[in-house]
């Protein structure tokens, strides 16, 4: 089943965030997630969708944020997918298909005509997850830093 995230659900997707972005801050990702469900999600998240299994049990999740425009899109704003999970001994079953579907269908109802989303260049799982929901890569970007002492 997927639905959209309550508030009785913020200590189990803290969890799945946390597997999702273990190099991320704990107490952050926490923040955030209590923060979207009061009904402060801030601009990071707009909408936020559960998978779960028969017993309640969580399976993944995902999330959107509105972005002012996103690489490759030609509409601006565009919902973007900012985290997208699904718990390794779920994957294969279509559940992150689905998780997707959902939030083709609230970008739809409200009107919009494109959905983004990226991953890291390494990450060749995704890219194959995100192929196969229908998504066409646009860009490929190697981001660098130098530190000024």
């Amino acid at each position: 089943m997927i639905r959209p995230i309550e508030p009785g659900d913020t200590q189990e997707w803290v969890k799945l965030r946390a597997r999702l972005w273990p190099d991320a801050d704990a107490a952050e990702l926490a923040r955030e997630g209590r923060a979207f469900v009061e009904g402060h999600p801030g601009p990071a998240l707009t909408a936020v969708f559960l998978a779960e299994d028969d017993a309640a049990l969580p399976l993944g999740f995902l999330e959107l944020a509105l972005r002012p425009f996103s690489d490759g899109c030609d509409s601006m704003p565009v919902p973007h997918v900012e985290g997208w999970y699904v718990e390794p001994f779920a994957r294969g079953r279509g559940i992150g298909r689905r998780l997707m579907r959902s939030a083709e269908d609230w970008a739809r109802v409200r009107g919009f005509t494109e959905l983004a989303s990226d991953t890291e260049i390494q990450n060749s799982a995704s890219l194959r997850a995100h192929e196969a929901c229908g998504f066409d890569e646009v860009e490929r970007l190697i981001k660098f830093r130098k530190v000024l002492i």
